[in-house]
C-alpha cells in the first residue's frame, strides 16, 4: 500500500499568544471593543439592553480585512471574550479571549480546507494555520491601545506572527514514522510524546497535538499550558534581541578605541539613540514579564481539577517554571548590563566629541590669530602704499610744476624744503590710508 495524508475530524486550532498589557492597559483595550457607558457602570454588554437581538449585531466592522467582531463577555480591567467572523479567502470563525495577563487566545474549528470537508488532511491544515495567524494579528492591530502597538512593533515588527500552535482531534492517531512527519507539519518537530486517557500529546518546536476521544477535557490545560510556552517564547525572543544589542554596542565600543572624527560620532550617536529607545522597549516589557512569571511561580499549582494538575506534573510543568523564572532574572541582568555599557558608552562619545570640538576650537583660535596677524600686516602694507602713492603724487607736481631746482636752496632747520614737503605728503597720504581703511572696516562689520 502507498502512502496516504494523515486526515483528522473537524480539527480545532488554539493559537495562544502574550501581549505586554499589564493590567492598567486593560480597561483601555474593554473601551475600545465595548460601549464605554456599559462598561463605566459594570454591566455586562449583553444583559443590559432590552432588546435581545443585539447579540446578532456586530460591534464593529473593519472592512480592509473583511472581519465582523462580536462580543461574548467581558469583566472591567480583568478579560475580554469575542468572536471574529472573517471572510476573506474563506469564511473563519473566530473566538478570542483576551486577560489582564496579556494571555491572548484565539481558536476556531476547521471545518473546510480546499475541497476537503470534515476530514481534514495535515497537508492542508499546514496551509491554514499561517493564515490563522495572520488574520488574528491583524484584528489585534486594529483593537490594541497604541502604547501596546509600539512595544510589538519595536520588538518584533509591524505584525507580530510568534504564536504557539495547539492542535485538536477526536481522531484516533497511530505513531509511526509517517504520522510524524505529518504532524511536524503543523507543530514543529516532534520533541516528546505522552499517553493521556486513551490519547496522546505530543509535543513540538512551537506547537501541542492533542488526540483524545473527548478533546474538550483539556480545555484548562490548553489555557494553562500553552501560554507559560508562548511567555517562554517571548523571553527567548527578548533574550536574542539583547544579545544582538550587546553585539551592537561592543562594535560602537571598538570603532571608538580606533578613533573617530565628528561624522563617525553623528552616525555613532544615532546608532546609541536607537538602541536606548530599543533597551527601554525591553525593560517595560521584562517588568510586565517579571510580574507574570512571578505570579505563576507563586500559585503554581494552580486551581485545576485532578485530570489536569496530573498532566501538569507528567510534563514536569513546575520545574520549567522555575527554569523560565531563571531566564527572566539573566534577561535582568543582560539588561542591566546593556543598559550600563550603553550608558557609559554614551558618556565616552560625549568626552570624545567634546575633545574634538575643543582640539577644532583651539585650531580655530590659532588660525584666527594667524589670519588677524596677516590682516594687520596687509592693513600696514595698504596704508604703506598710500604713503608711496602720495609722495609720488608729490614728485610728478614738482616735476610738472618746474619749480624742483628752487626747492634744493630753500632749507628748514637745515634740511632742504624738498625733504620736509617729502615728510609731510608721506604723513599725509598714511593718514588718509588709515582713515580710508577704518572706514571700509566699520562698514563692512555693519554689513
Amino acid at each position: 500500500m502507498g502512502f496516504k495524508y494523515l486526515k483528522i475530524k473537524n480539527p480545532k486550532v488554539i493559537l495562544t499568544e502574550w501581549i505586554p498589557f499589564g493590567k492598567n492597559y486593560m480597561t483601555e483595550f474593554i473601551d475600545r471593543i465595548t460601549l464605554k457607558g456599559y462598561q463605566r457602570k459594570r454591566i455586562k454588554y449583553f444583559t443590559a439592553s432590552e432588546k435581545r437581538d443585539i447579540k446578532d449585531k456586530a460591534i464593529f466592522e473593519t472592512s480592509e480585512y473583511q472581519t465582523t467582531v462580536n462580543i461574548i463577555d467581558f469583566i472591567p480591567e480583568t478579560s475580554v471574550k469575542f468572536t471574529a467572523e472573517i471572510t476573506g479567502n474563506g469564511k473563519k470563525d473566530v473566538f478570542i479571549y483576551v486577560d489582564y495577563l496579556g494571555r491572548c487566545i484565539y481558536a476556531s474549528e476547521i471545518t473546510k480546507a480546499g475541497d476537503e470537508e470534515e476530514e481534514i488532511s495535515l497537508d492542508n491544515l499546514s496551509f491554514i494555520i499561517p493564515d490563522l495567524i495572520l488574520d488574528s494579528s491583524r484584528i489585534m492591530s486594529h483593537l490594541i491601545a497604541p502604547p501596546q502597538r509600539y512595544l510589538l512593533e519595536t520588538l518584533y515588527g509591524e505584525i507580530k506572527v510568534y504564536k504557539h500552535v495547539t492542535v485538536l482531534t477526536e481522531t484516533e492517531i497511530t505513531i509511526n514514522e509517517n504520522t510524524l512527519v505529518e504532524i511536524s507539519q503543523v507543530i514543529g518537530a516532534v520533541k516528546n510524546i505522552i499517553r493521556v486517557d486513551n490519547g496522546l500529546i505530543i509535543f513540538g518546536d512551537f506547537g501541542i497535538f492533542i488526540s483524545n476521544p473527548n478533546p474538550e477535557k483539556f480545555e484548562k490545560f490548553i489555557y494553562y499550558y500553552p501560554f507559560i510556552r508562548s511567555i517562554t517564547g517571548v523571553s527567548r525572543d527578548l533574550f536574542f534581541k539583547l544579545n544582538t544589542i550587546s553585539s551592537r554596542l561592543e562594535i560602537i565600543s571598538s570603532n571608538l578605541e580606533s578613533g573617530v572624527d565628528l561624522e563617525d560620532i553623528s552616525e555613532i550617536r544615532g546608532e546609541l539613540s536607537r538602541i536606548d529607545r530599543e533597551l527601554a522597549v525591553i525593560g517595560i516589557v521584562y517588568g510586565y514579564l517579571k510580574e507574570i512569571v512571578e505570579f505563576l511561580n507563586s500559585s503554581y499549582p494552580p486551581n485545576f481539577g485532578d485530570f489536569d494538575l496530573m498532566i501538569l506534573e507528567k510534563i514536569e510543568t513546575e520545574r520549567k517554571l522555575k527554569r523560565l523564572n531563571y531566564r527572566i532574572e539573566e534577561i535582568g541582568n543582560v539588561l542591566a548590563s546593556n543598559n550600563s555599557l550603553a550608558t557609559s558608552l554614551a558618556r565616552l562619545l560625549t568626552t570624545i566629541s567634546e575633545d574634538l570640538e575643543r582640539k577644532i576650537a583651539n585650531q580655530l583660535a590659532e588660525n584666527t590669530k594667524y589670519q588677524v596677524a596677516i590682516g594687520e600686516a596687509m592693513e600696514v602694507l595698504e596704508i604703506g602704499i598710500f604713503g608711496v602713492y602720495a609722495l609720488e603724487a608729490a614728485h610728478i607736481l614738482l616735476l610738472t610744476s618746474g619749480k624742483e631746482n628752487i626747492l634744493k636752496y630753500a632749507k628748514i632747520f637745515g634740511f632742504p624744503l624738498e625733504f620736509w614737503i617729502i615728510l609731510t605728503v608721506t604723513i599725509l597720504g598714511i593718514y588718509i590710508g588709515k582713515v580710508i581703511i577704518e572706514y571700509r572696516k566699520k562698514r563692512v562689520l555693519r554689513e
